[in-house]
């Protein structure tokens, strides 16, 4: 797996695919504590050779000190070994280095441990490392930030090997490495509104009734994955993170989804998952913004597929329709770079198409008018009062709710995935019937459910 990785060229999708580092496994053999041991003198070893170079006198850790420089490693390694496996990423994983995000995850792992051990890590060759970007594109004549993607690093195949004549593989972690329970620090977040520099800053979480009854719901859901056992998933814990926080007449009401690491969990890993010893199954709401715009507009909504139009292929009809929530007007006059890279993804081996080809054969302007005569609805949209946050809000709002209802009134734990929630297959059909019934209470719209 890792000659392989190593032999192909790292592309976007393959680092956009990498998965977080969680930094909360810790050494439990004493093959785990004596292959950090090895790679940790290798640090020293370097770090003093770079000290003395500058003519400086190098510092030995004290004792404290130097057991923080461990739990980190163990951390930094584990994580590394079990991206390693991961082809999709080609063994790319990526962490945050923002000391907030270390608090934030409860990690034991310290930040400025970590700081100076990847540069190290690199220096020594034994991890490779791809420095985080910050993806813009122009639309509408303005330069906007796409994404932003924290630096991406992966093992190298020296420190595979090191960590093979220990024993420990990507295949046996689970007997070298110990996963520590972290406890959030924070159960809601808010950030404020996206700015030319990217994502919006994290704001202070205010002292009011209403904030604290959201917090307690929170508490709630984390309470009900407590009572139960996961096998496949680290130990569910859940966030909600509120969006636009700094817009006027801000209620939490913009964004408000529920996320969770073990929403990193590839699909392919998911469908071994088992909730209780019962597999699991996934309840998928179908077109689930749209759905809720009929709802809250209280627009009849036309019978069958919503993305069906004749003469379109269904991804393009449903990316039309998300880049004009996601700017909250129907006027897409053309395709951003994002929706294009996704679009052309989705099409596939059907119709290889490249971008330009793309663009003559479904125009935005084209696709815009057919959607719209499909679903005038979406004139309703409006940026900043009813766009992609406020139809979001609307289904988190749905989600929270039935999580609450099957955790409670029927011990059914259900774990959210953005649109749908993973649920013991045993317990599928009540929570068929609870997701149908709280979106329709919530929005007036009866939703189409798939059961994946």
């Amino acid at each position: 797996m890792l000659d392989t990785n190593f032999a192909t060229d790292a592309t976007k999708d393959h680092l956009t695919a990498a998965r977080m580092a969680t930094l909360l496994r810790e050494a439990k053999s004493p093959n785990a504590v004596a292959f950090r041991e090895q790679v940790l003198a290798m640090l020293y070893g370097v770090r003093t050779t770079a000290v003395e170079a500058a003519g400086k006198r190098y510092r030995r850790p004290q004792q404290e000190e130097a057991a923080g420089h461990a739990r980190t490693l163990d951390a930094i390694l584990c994580d590394l070994l079990w991206a390693s496996d991961h082809a999709e990423a080609l063994g790319f994983c990526y962490r945050s280095a923002n000391r907030q995000a270390f608090t934030d995850g409860g990690t034991k792992a310290s930040s400025r441990a970590y700081e100076w051990q990847v540069p190290v890590l690199v220096s020594a060759e034994l991890i490779d490392v791809r420095v985080g970007y910050t993806a813009w594109d122009d639309f509408d004549g303005d330069s906007v930030v796409l994404f932003r993607r924290a630096t991406r690093m992966r093992a190298t195949p020296a420190l595979m090997a090191i960590a093979q004549r220990h024993g420990i593989s990507a295949d046996n972690l689970t007997d070298h490495y110990h996963k520590l329970t972290s406890k959030l620090t924070r159960l809601v977040v808010l950030r404020a509104g996206k700015t030319a520099g990217g994502r919006g800053q994290m704001l202070r979480y205010p002292d009011t009734e209403k904030a604290a009854s959201i917090w307690s719901e929170v508490e709630r859901i984390n309470a009900i994955y407590s009572r139960h056992q996961f096998v496949g998933l680290p130990q569910p814990q859940v966030y909600r993170l509120f969006n636009c926080a700094d817009a006027d007449g801000f209620a939490f009401n913009k964004g408000g989804r529920l996320y969770g690491e073990f929403q990193n969990t590839s699909k392919e890993r998911r469908k071994d998952v088992t909730i209780d010893g019962q597999p699991v199954v996934e309840l998928d709401l179908k077109a689930s913004h749209l759905t809720a715009l009929y709802g809250v507009t209280n627009t009849p909504m036309p019978e069958g597929d919503p993305y069906s139009i004749e003469g379109l292929p269904r991804a393009v009809v449903k990316g039309a329709v998300t880049a004009m929530i996601g700017l909250g007007h129907t006027a897409l006059t053309r395709w951003s770079s994002k929706s294009m890279a996704i679009l052309l993804a989705d099409l596939g081996t059907e119709q290889p198409l490249d971008a330009k080809t793309f663009s003559r054969r479904y125009p935005a302007r084209m696709v815009a008018e057919k959607v719209l005569k499909r679903h005038p609805v979406l004139r309703h949209l409006s940026p900043n009062t009813l766009d992609w946050a406020d139809l979001q809000f609307t289904e988190g709002e749905v989600l929270v709710k039935v999580i609450l209802q099957l955790g409670e009134e029927h011990d059914i734990p259900a774990l959210p995935v953005h649109d749908s929630i993973i649920v013991p297959k045993d317990g599928a059909e009540i929570a068929r019937t609870c997701l149908g019934a709280t979106f329709k209470a919530v929005t007036g719209q009866l939703p189409m459910i798939e059961m994946k």
